[in-house]
């Protein structure tokens, strides 16, 4: 079973484009030589789950090193690393604006 959506080549495509190209996590670009092939991560582990903050331009190698090691909903002690900060803050973002729309009487405006 397919869990990916229909336009997967072109979401995937537009992550990797806004990367550069390049793995947001070691820098690296696509270099298939290298075994640095550039892959989207669904970073909560649902392939229905195309949101920005859930997918992140990663290579082979650190696909592999976080994959299942990421966990979206938990709380940490420390800040997260670099790259992994902004796809946490919209994570939250999106919890957040998700909570106050299901608040009885709650009129929220949606945020680009």
């Amino acid at each position: 079973m397919n869990d990916y959506p229909s336009n997967w080549d072109e979401i995937a495509t537009r992550i990797k484009d806004k990367a550069d190209r390049k793995c947001v996590r070691c820098g690296h670009t696509h270099s298939v030589a290298t075994g640095h092939v550039l892959t989207v991560h669904h970073l909560d582990g649902d392939k229905a789950n195309c949101e920005w903050w859930n997918l992140a331009a990663l290579c082979q190698r650190c696909h592999l090193k976080i994959q299942s090691r990421v966990k979206m909903n938990q709380m940490f002690m420390f800040e997260h690393s670099e790259w992994m900060q902004p796809f946490v803050d919209g994570r939250k973002k999106a919890a957040d604006l998700q909570s106050r729309r299901a608040m009885p009487g709650a009129k929220v405006e949606a945020t680009p």
